[in-house]
């Protein structure tokens, strides 16, 4: 018998690995895009190393789809809290797009001073496509090797920034209303170890952001498809501008703004195995910010509410010592203690009698209990 059952056991088991099918973590297991094909760019929340509150992307009237959805989140997302939509950018496998417009908005006074305010916060976007975060890239130099370059990145692009010019008697910022993607891909190979036989694994995705006051000739063409004909773009779009000024924001009497955008595909040496070696590198001095910032915060409250709780346990238990003591109190020291217990109102008068039994309980027992409860 035991060699019967130690026989159907292992083939219990044989079964069960047999139909066990392979399955994987989103963002874990690459994901190979063919050429040609669509990539979905999801947006996020808006973040500020200036404050810890963050903000969905449409808190702030941006350029949305007809129907904004819901995208699934993965594991890390869920966790951090951040949600993700759709978004109005479109993009397409190795196809390199300039000077896409993606809206014209006429904002009021007070919606572009929705967006100064959080221009003045130094609030960031962020987008994320095949899972990874979209960074800001900048090129730093010591000053006794200029010629040595480091790639510093930092998370998310800034909505606004303060405009730097000398002799200004008023503080102004500037929108960016035009935005340069730079999507890194690297080309499936055998040795990458992924599923896919062809294709492209994306490995990068950077953002360049501008501010660009856009102009155009007559009146604008709502069904002219997704280029609009900006005499500040260089015809054929090629990622070139003429010459303009950058979108100030006007917070008195608002203004028109024209989104547009650019889409640049860009071969990478970097292997889908190490593409996240960026992000771990990047400075995190103003995430560290945030952080004790956070810290502070919590210890503050849990230290208030610590010292609230502790004041009302002391004088819980202080008055329970005094009635225990009170054989050994003098008569003014009971005369007191007897004018406090006078100034107790509501609940405190009757928690003693919530266990009390009535003292005519046998006579109420062939009564209604609300009759009872009255005579007792």
């Amino acid at each position: 018998k035991g060699k019967m059952r130690m026989l159907s056991r292992q083939a219990l088991l044989l079964c069960l690995l047999a139909s066990t099918q392979a399955f994987y973590l989103p963002g874990v297991a690459p994901r190979a895009f063919k050429d040609g094909e669509a990539v979905n760019l999801k947006v996020q929340t808006l973040v500020s190393t200036e404050t810890p509150l963050q903000f969905d992307y449409y808190q702030l009237p941006f350029c949305s789809p007809k129907k904004v959805q819901d995208l699934p989140e993965n594991l890390g997302e869920a966790l951090v809290g951040e949600k993700a939509h759709t978004s109005a950018f479109l993009a397409t496998t190795k196809k390199n797009e300039y000077c896409k417009t993606l809206c014209r908005k006429s904002y009021t006074p007070q919606q572009m001073e929705e967006f100064q305010d959080f221009a003045i916060l130094d609030y960031r976007v962020n987008m994320r496509l095949d899972n990874l975060p979209i960074a800001e890239m900048h090129l730093f130099a010591y000053d006794d090797k200029p010629k040595d370059t480091i790639e510093i990145y930092n998370l998310g692009y800034p909505i606004g920034r303060k405009l730097e010019e000398p002799g200004s008697k008023t503080d102004q910022y500037v929108l960016n209303n035009h935005l340069r993607f730079q999507i890194l891909y690297h080309p499936v190979e055998s040795e990458d170890g992924g599923p896919e036989t062809d294709g492209n694994y994306i490995v990068g995705f950077r953002v360049y952001p501008y501010s660009i006051k856009h102009t155009y000739r007559g009146k604008w063409n709502t069904t002219g498809g997704a280029y609009a004909r900006l005499s500040t773009c260089v015809q054929p779009p090629s990622g070139r501008f003429t010459q303009h000024d950058p979108l100030i924001i006007d917070a008195q009497d608002g203004q028109e703004v024209v989104w547009t955008y650019d889409v640049e595909w860009v071969r990478s040496n970097v292997k889908w195995a190490s593409r996240w070696d960026v992000y771990l590198q990047m400075n995190e001095i103003q995430d560290d910010k945030v952080h004790w910032f956070s810290i502070i915060n919590s210890l503050v409250i849990v230290v208030f509410l610590s010292g609230i709780v502790g004041v009302i346990m002391t004088r819980i238990l202080h008055k329970e010592i005094q009635r225990y003591n009170e054989v050994a109190l003098s008569e003014e020291e009971r005369q007191e203690m007897n004018r406090e217990l006078r100034e107790e109102t509501g609940w405190k008068l009757v928690y003693g009698d919530v266990f009390r039994p009535p003292p005519t309980l046998p006579s109420c027992r062939s009564m209604p209990a609300l009759e009872c409860s009255f005579s007792s």
